[in-house]
């Protein structure tokens, strides 16, 4: 994904809402070895973009600098919203280095039918995201879990993930992350089923009883 950006040199209030009144989104690059960077963006080509736009997927900033074009990767790390207009209104690009940790947050792709769901239970989905600590050589746009073995009560959890050489979960090992939700009116199935096998042995046994008396009193 590309983007085009123009260093930005308009700071304060008035000037940035001039700035969004222009049809453009303020914005800043940072990075572990590099000074922040003001930048504003289009805002036209931002919003097509926008559902696209994830932490974890890299973004080329097309920069033009002292008449020159420079190309910079760099991932979303926040997109701030006006809770009223529920415009865009900022944007933080981080730029990695090699041998620097990031920490981000991975989508997460759940695939695979649970066997506990074709048995009836409910699938629940606790976490979308995944916070982790990577190098950038090690870092994926999603993170895959096959949860078809998972049965009526069972969760998937952190511990059960097969991750990248270098990269960390921040999360507990015993986190569930999906699990399969037993539905009440299935416990009670279960339950009713069971019942008559529990009265039927004693009538059995009373009319055994019977049988024998009434054998006793013909002798």
């Amino acid at each position: 994904m590309q983007l085009t950006a123009e260093i930005r040199t308009e700071h304060g209030k008035r000037p940035v809402r001039r700035l969004r009144n222009q049809g453009m989104i303020p914005g800043v690059i940072y990075g572990p070895e590099m000074e922040p960077v003001s930048i504003k963006l289009k805002k036209q080509e931002v919003e097509k973009f926008i559902h696209a736009l994830s932490e974890a997927k890299p973004v080329t900033l097309r920069i033009n600098v002292d008449g020159k074009t420079q190309d910079i990767e760099v991932f979303v790390k926040k997109v701030q919203i006006d809770k009223v207009t529920d415009e865009i209104v900022h944007i933080d690009f981080y730029k990695p280095a090699m041998g620097h940790v990031m920490r981000i947050e991975i989508p997460i792709r759940v695939v695979g039918k649970p066997i506990g769901v074709e048995k009836g239970g409910i699938m629940e989905v606790l976490h979308t995201e995944l916070p982790v600590e990577t190098l950038p050589g090690a870092l994926v746009e999603h993170i895959e879990i096959d949860v078809s073995h998972l049965n009526l009560g069972e969760s998937y959890h952190v511990r059960d993930l097969k991750l990248p050489e270098g990269m960390k979960v921040l999360l507990p090992a015993d986190e569930a992350l999906v699990t399969i939700i037993v539905p009440k009116g299935l416990q009670v199935e279960e339950v009713t089923a069971a019942a008559p096998a529990e009265t039927i042995e004693p009538e059995v046994i009373k009319k055994g009883k019977k049988a024998e008396e009434t054998e006793e009193e013909k002798e």
